[in-house]
C-alpha cells in the first residue's frame, strides 16, 4: 500500500500539524464519542506496584478474536487524535481495541511516585502481560506511534523471554536513537516542535508536582529554557543514568538491540519527518522479522492521505492485520 498525499497536502509541517488539530481533531473527537462513552478504563498492575492505566474497548458484546494495543508518542495520550482515529477505525472493522498510556501521560500522574523516563520498558511489558490475562484473545498486535513506537519494538524484543503474546508490532514513525532525534530538534528550522515538547514536558512535571509536592524540582523547571536544560538536570538526578548520553543509549533500537526479534515487526517512516531522521534505518540489525516502508511524504505521524484528511496510518494497520 502506497502513500501518496495530493499535492497541497504534501507539506511535512501541513501533514504534522494537521493531523492533530483543527477540523481534524474535531471530526476524530466527534467520531470516537460514540465509543467513548463505553470505554473501560482499566488499571494494569505491573512489577513493583506500579500502575499504569489505559482504555479498553470492544467492538461488539462479544469479544472479536483480536485486540489490538496502541501506545501513544511522548507527551501525547489515550485520548490523542491518531489514538481516537486508529481506534474507530479498528472498532468499526470488528477489532477490539486497548489504548494505554505511559507513565505520567494523559491524566495518569497520580499511580506512580517515580517520573517517567523513556526507559521504563520493563513496567510496559508487565503491564501487558497483566492485561493478557485478564482480557484473552487468539492475536494481539501492539502499535506504536513515534516514542510510543519505540517501545513497541522494545517490547517485541523481548517478548519471547518474558513469554508475552504478540502476532506483529506495527510502528509508525518510531524513535530509533533519541540522540540523533535530540539534535534534529535542535536545530533552527525546528523551533516551533522544540518548543512544543518543552512546553508539554513542563505542564506534565507540574501535574506530578501537584500529587508529590515533595519533589523539589519547581526551581529548575522556571530556570530552564529548552530541551537540553531538562535533561541535564532531570536525567542524572532522577533516573539511572549518570548523563544524558547513557540515557538516550539506553533506549536506542538501532544496533543489534532488534536483532533476535522474532514476531514481525511493520516499521513506517517518512523521508520529510523533521523529528526522526530516516537514515538512522541504515543501522537497524539485519532481521528478516523487520519489514521497513520509507515513505517520500508524511511529516511526523502525519500521513493524512486526501482532504478528508483520512489517516494513513489507519489504512496500513487494518491491511497489516489481515495478512
Amino acid at each position: 500500500m502506497t502513500f501518496i498525499p495530493p499535492r497541497g497536502l504534501q507539506n511535512r509541517h501541513i501533514q504534522t500539524i494537521f493531523s492533530s488539530v483543527g477540523p481534524r481533531r474535531r471530526r476524530v473527537h466527534n467520531a470516537f464519542a460514540a465509543y467513548k462513552s463505553y470505554s473501560q478504563e482499566v488499571l494494569l498492575e505491573c512489577h513493583d506496584g506500579i500502575r499504569l492505566s489505559g482504555y479498553y474497548n470492544r467492538a461488539s458484546e462479544q469479544a472479536s478474536q483480536q485486540l489490538v494495543t496502541l501506545i501513544h508518542g511522548w507527551e501525547g495520550s489515550a485520548d490523542s487524535s491518531y489514538m481516537l482515529s486508529l481506534s474507530a477505525c479498528l472498532l468499526q472493522a470488528g477489532v477490539d481495541v486497548f489504548r494505554l498510556n505511559l507513565r505520567d501521560h494523559g491524566d495518569s500522574h497520580h499511580l506512580n511516585r517515580g517520573l517517567f523516563n523513556s526507559t521504563l520498558v520493563p513496567e510496559v511489558i508487565s503491564g501487558l502481560t497483566d492485561l493478557q490475562s485478564r482480557f484473552k484473545y487468539a492475536s494481539h498486535t501492539l502499535v506504536g506511534f513515534s516514542l510510543g513506537g519505540n517501545f513497541a519494538l522494545r517490547v517485541a524484543a523481548q517478548a519471547t523471554e518474558q513469554q508475552l503474546s504478540l502476532a506483529r508490532v506495527i510502528a509508525f514513525c518510531p524513535v530509533l536513537h533519541a540522540a540523533r532525534s535530540n539534535h534534529v530538534l535542535n536545530s533552527r528550522g525546528n523551533f516551533i516542535y522544540r518548543q512544543y515538547f518543552v512546553r508539554k514536558w513542563k505542564r506534565s512535571l507540574r501535574k506530578k508536582l501537584q500529587h508529590y509536592p515533595e519533589y523539589d524540582f519547581a526551581p529548575a523547571l522556571k530556570r530552564a529554557k529548552n530541551l537540553d536544560d531538562l535533561n541535564q538536570f532531570f536525567i542524572p538526578r532522577y533516573t539511572e543514568f549518570e548523563d544524558v548520553d547513557a540515557y538516550f543509549d539506553a533506549y536506542a533500537v538501532t544496533g543489534k538491540a532488534l536483532e533476535n526479534t522474532i514476531c514481525p515487526c511493520y516499521l513506517h517512516f517518512a523521508q520529510d519527518d523533521m523529528i526522526i531522521p530516516w537514515h538512522d534505518i541504515d543501522n537497524l540489525a539485519n532481521n528478516p522479522a523487520l519489514d521497513i516502508t520509507v515513505t517520500k511524504h508524511g511529516g511526523h505521524c502525519g500521513f493524512l492521505s486526501n482532504w478528508r484528511l483520512d489517516s494513513w496510518q489507519d489504512e496500513r494497520v487494518i491491511q497489516l492485520l489481515q495478512l
